[in-house]
């Protein structure tokens, strides 16, 4: 309706019977509904980049909060030149790499991906108890985002899982921001 009354081309017809007064309040929120929704937007794209599942060795990971900025285009299958990788780089040996080749390094790979992924998951669950609003929460969001870098097949984690081990990893992360603040 807005569109039709500010004579907006292309989706409707334009109203003849508008005066220029109305002309310009519908203009007016047209652009701000138009700004709103360009904002929203650039929020979310904020709150992707800040997502990474996709760790260096030894990037210090654990002592970190969710402040890595990652590239949105992370791969969501592993490639033919993943299975060469090696999950120890300090095993390495160069004489050949038939020798040392891991038979299931794509299980490994999956493996440690999936449980960053339910990293995410579990810290979202701890941090808002699951109410129904959770879904405004932008732990919720870092976690969604993280579930689209993974990619398909992903298994949520077990009632165990996030009782016992996720719990406790995220204890001690926090434990560890709570010490670093400390020290400042």
């Amino acid at each position: 309706m807005k569109k039709h009354v500010a004579q907006v081309k292309g989706d409707v017809a334009s109203c003849t019977k508008a005066s220029k007064e109305d002309i310009l309040k519908c203009k007016k929120a047209l652009d701000e509904t138009a700004a709103k929704k360009k904002e929203k937007k650039q929020g979310g794209m904020n709150l992707r980049e800040e997502v990474n599942i996709v760790h260096e060795e030894g990037d210090g990971f654990e002592d970190d909060e969710v402040e890595h900025v990652g590239s949105r285009k992370r791969p969501h299958v592993l490639g033919p030149m993943d299975r060469y990788t090696e999950i120890n780089p300090g095993s390495s040996d160069t004489s050949g790499f038939n020798k040392i080749r891991q038979p299931n390094i794509n299980d490994a790979v999956w493996k440690k991906r999936s449980h960053e992924v339910s990293q995410y998951l579990a810290r979202w669950v701890y941090e808002v108890g699951i109410p129904f609003h959770a879904i405004d929460n932008d732990s919720f969001k870092h976690f969604v985002e993280a579930v689209g870098q993974f990619g398909p097949g992903y298994q949520p984690p077990s009632q165990y899982q996030l009782r016992e081990p996720l719990l406790k990893e995220e204890v001690d992360r926090t434990k560890k921001l709570l010490k670093k603040q400390e020290e400042e």
